[in-house]
C-alpha cells in the first residue's frame, strides 16, 4: 500500500537542534524529512481519525492499540519506506557513483570496486576507483526515477537523468516573530528567520507501507514545523524494485564473483557511527542472519539523529545515522549464501533502531568489480 502525502501549503522540517525566538535566531530546516517524522504524523493521524488521544493513552480502544501501540510501545503499524514521487518514486543516487556535471548537463558514473596490491598504510586492499577524470560534484540530494536507476545498476551503467533538490523543492525564506499567546502582541527582540519549501508541480511524497491498517478514512495528517496539513489519500500499488527475472540476472552475477553491495534507499542509525553493531571488524551479519565479509564502503557522513520525547518530556539519546544513498560492498564465502541474500534483494531494513519507523530500507545487487588490479 502507498500513501500520497501532499502539503496545502508551504513547510519546513526542523533538524534535532533546539531553536528559540530571537534576534538572531535562524532555523534550520531539511528536506527530505526523516523517516521517523513521517512515521509519527501518519500514526497521529490515525488516531485522530479513529478515537481520542485520551483513549489512546489509556489503551481503551483494541483495534488502535493493536496497529498504533501505545505511548509506551509501538503497535504493528510499520513504515517500509518514504521517498520522494512523480509518476514513479524516485530513489537517492548511490554513493559509488561519480556525479559530473558537464555543459549544464548532469550524469553519474559508477565507481569500480578493484583491488589495490601496492604497499599501504591502510590495511584494506579493496578501494572503489573512478572512471573518469573530471570534476565531480557532490552526490547528497539528487534522485533518480526508479526505472532508470535500477536498470543502471543492473548493467553497472552511468545514470543520466539525475534530478537535483532543487528542481523538486522551491526554497522560501519567511521571517516570523514571537507571539505572547495571553496578551494576544508581539514578543520585542523575538524574531526568527525560517527556509520554507514548496513542490514544484507534480512531486509529492509516498509512503509505502509494509504493515498498516486501511488509511482510506484518513484525509489529513500534520506533518512538519508547525503542524502543517497535507492530504493523504491510499492507492494500492507496493513498492517492489526487482522482476524475478532481474533476481535471476543478479543472482547469475553474484554467483561469479562472489560479491554483492547493499544500497541504503534511507537512513540507517549505525551505533559504531559509519558502522552497524552487527560488525565485528571483518564480517557483518545480514537481517537474515546471513554473516557476509565487509569489504568496503561509500558511506556518507553520518548525522546525529534525535527528537524531542513526548513521554517522557526530554531530549531523546542523539545516536549516528548515516545518509540514504551509502553503499556497503560484502563478500559471500560459499554459493549456497547467494539464496540468503536474493531473500534480501528488493528490501530489509539495516539498522540498529527504529527499523519500524522506516530506517535503514536497503536493497541487494550485485557489484561492479574492475578486472584490473592496481
Amino acid at each position: 500500500m502507498r500513501l500520497s502525502l501532499r502539503p496545502i501549503d508551504t513547510f519546513f522540517f526542523k533538524t534535532h537542534q533546539v531553536t528559540e525566538a530571537g534576534e538572531h535566531t535562524v532555523m534550520e530546516s531539511m528536506f527530505p524529512p526523516r523517516p521517523s517524522t513521517i512515521y509519527g504524523a501518519l500514526r497521529a493521524a490515525y488516531i485522530h481519525a479513529h478515537t481520542s488521544f485520551d483513549d489512546f493513552e489509556q489503551g481503551t480502544n483494541d483495534h488502535v492499540r493493536t496497529w498504533m501501540g501505545t505511548p509506551k510501545s509501538h503497535g504493528n503499524f510499520q513504515l517500509q519506506y518514504c521517498t520522494l514521487f512523480r509518476n514513479e518514486p524516485f530513489l537517492p543516487l548511490p554513493l559509488d557513483y561519480q556525479l559530473i556535471e558537464e555543459d549544464g548537463n548532469i550524469s553519474a558514473h559508477p565507481l569500480q570496486l578493484s583491488k589495490d596490491n601496492r604497499l599501504s598504510s591502510v590495511s584494506n586492499p579493496w578501494r572503489l576507483t573512478a572512471t573518469r577524470r573530471a570534476k565531480t560534484k557532490d552526490t547528497k540530494h539528487h534522485y533518480v526515477g526508479m526505472n532508470h536507476w535500477k536498470q543502471a545498476l543492473l548493467k553497472g551503467s552511468s545514470m543520466t537523468d539525475v534530478v537535483s533538490l532543487s528542481a523538486v523543492v522551491i526554497s522560501e525564506e519567511k521571517v516570523g516573530i514571537q507571539l505572547n499567546t495571553y496578551a494576544r502582541t508581539t514578543e520585542g527582540g523575538q524574531l526568527y528567520r525560517a527556509t520554507h519549501y514548496r513542490f514544484h508541480d507534480g512531486w509529492e511524497l509516498a509512503a509505502y507501507m509494509e504493515h498498516a491498517p486501511d488509511f482510506s478514512n484518513v484525509s489529513f495528517a500534520r506533518i512538519g514545523g508547525e503542524n502543517r496539513p497535507w492530504v493523504i489519500q491510499q492507492r494500492n500499488d507496493s513498492f517492489s524494485l526487482w522482476n524475478e527475472k532481474e533476481k535471476e540476472d543478479i543472482a547469475n552475477r553474484i554467483r561469479q564473483t562472489k560479491k554483492a553491495k547493499i544500497v541504503f534507499l534511507s537512513p540507517a542509525i549505525f551505533a559504531g557511527g559509519a558502522r552497524p553493531r552487527q560488525f565485528d571488524g571483518e564480517y557483518v551479519t545480514l537481517p537474515n542472519g546471513l554473516k557476509v565479509k565487509w569489504l568496503i564502503g561509500a558511506i556518507g557522513r553520518p548525522e546525529l539523529y534525535g527528537g524531542w520525547d513526548i513521554v517522557r518530556h526530554r531530549p531523546k539519546e542523539r545516536m549516528p545515522m548515516i545518509p540514504a544513498g551509502s553503499v556497503i560492498y560484502v563478500q559471500i564465502e560459499r554459493e549456497e549464501h547467494i539464496p540468503y541474500l536474493m531473500e534480501l534483494a528488493s528490501g530489509m531494513h539495516f539498522t540498529d533502531e527504529n527499523a519500524h519507523e522506516g530506517f535503514g530500507f536497503a536493497i541487494m545487487t550485485s557489484a561492479n568489480e574492475s578486472k584490473e588490479e592496481l
